[in-house]
């Protein structure tokens, strides 16, 4: 919406402003800076890798797994299976192809496991207050493969 006020702002304000093409251009400059500083910073992979290692991370208490997932507070007696469950089982992530829409990022990610390497499959990521958070739905596929439920 912000891009939309931009655009109407940018649009209007030429039939209020003088016929100057320079008072025109400044004006319509400031607005588009105005709406990129308010966009969603886009994650990096390391940024969302990162959440995925403080799930699987066995040594890391259960409060700050659930800081990391969309409503992590309803999940936390399954992030306390899986990390029961994984204690003895090292897995680790490859996140690729990062793209984002509105306040959804999507990357794939390949889970590396005593068994090998999975496929990439398309993950989420949801940015709450300004954090990327793993989506309910990822975080279930997860908790899914440690046989924790969801």
């Amino acid at each position: 919406m912000v891009a939309v006020g931009a655009v109407v702002l940018a649009l209007g304000m030429p039939a209020c402003s003088s016929d100057d093409a320079s008072d025109t251009a400044a004006t319509t400059s400031a607005a588009t800076s105005s709406a990129a500083s308010e966009a969603i910073a886009a994650p990096t992979s390391d940024e969302l890798l990162g959440t995925l290692q403080v799930l699987v991370d066995p040594a890391r208490p259960v409060d700050e797994k659930t800081v990391v997932v969309v409503d992590g507070d309803e999940r936390r007696p399954n992030l306390e299976a899986m990390t029961a469950a994984m204690a003895n089982y090292p897995v680790s992530f490859t996140v690729t192809d990062v793209q984002v829409a509105g306040d959804t990022a999507t990357a794939n990610v390949a889970i590396v496991s005593p068994h090998g390497t999975a496929a990439p499959t398309a993950w989420t990521w949801e940015n709450v207050d300004g954090t990327w958070k793993v989506s309910d739905e990822s975080t279930c596929t997860l908790l899914g493969m440690a046989r924790a439920g969801c």
